[in-house]
């Protein structure tokens, strides 16, 4: 399964004046790198989390129909499934009634669930589901130990940005950030 990023979120989950209060930053010259640097750390977070912060819209791509009619959703944590879509043999594409499937949230990860399983060559070529992401449209939705650590890589990342190149980035991670971001994680048995 493979999943790519459809709609970003609109914000991010702390402020530009956030960031600079916590590098003890009084000037304007740097706001435009200090964002840049947030949005990163974000999506670093993000990743290895395995959360999204801020509402996003994500496609998920299953390459077949799933035998036993259940799809794990790969983002979480999931507001909801806004649409999906079938392929059939000849790679035609026909969007599914929402009756035709359900989603339980209460599972880790989430399970898009279809109803009626008599019919899978609609969806012999796979399925394209849109799933709607995170904690919430603001920054006070996400989860304070979230934020703290991606003020922690941003601190990081700004107390180094001139000792490591850009592309060799990050060559740490800064004390405390894998403890904050762990509860979040999906542990596999």
């Amino acid at each position: 399964m493979t999943v790519a990023l459809i709609t970003p979120p609109l914000t991010e989950p702390l402020s530009l004046q956030d960031v600079k209060e916590h590098l003890r930053i009084d000037h304007e010259h740097e706001d435009n790198l200090l964002m840049e640097t947030l949005k990163a750390a974000r999506q670093f977070a993000e990743f290895g989390s395995g959360q999204k912060c801020i509402t996003q819209t994500w496609r998920q791509y299953t390459s077949a129909f799933p035998q036993n009619g259940c799809v794990d959703i790969q983002v979480a944590p999931v507001i909801s499934i806004t649409s999906v879509v079938a392929f059939d043999e000849e790679g035609n594409s026909s969007v599914l009634p929402p009756e035709t499937y359900s989603v339980l949230l209460g599972e880790t990860p989430a399970v898009l669930q279809f109803s009626n399983l008599n019919d899978t060559s609609a969806a012999a070529n796979g399925l394209e589901i849109d799933v709607v992401a995170g904690f919430g449209d603001f920054g006070v939705d996400v989860p304070d130990s979230l934020k703290r650590a991606i003020l922690l890589l941003v601190a990081h990342w700004y107390e180094f940005r001139g000792a490591v190149s850009p592309q060799n980035q990050p060559v740490s991670l800064p004390a405390g950030f894998e403890r904050l971001i762990s509860q979040f994680k999906r542990v596999n048995i």
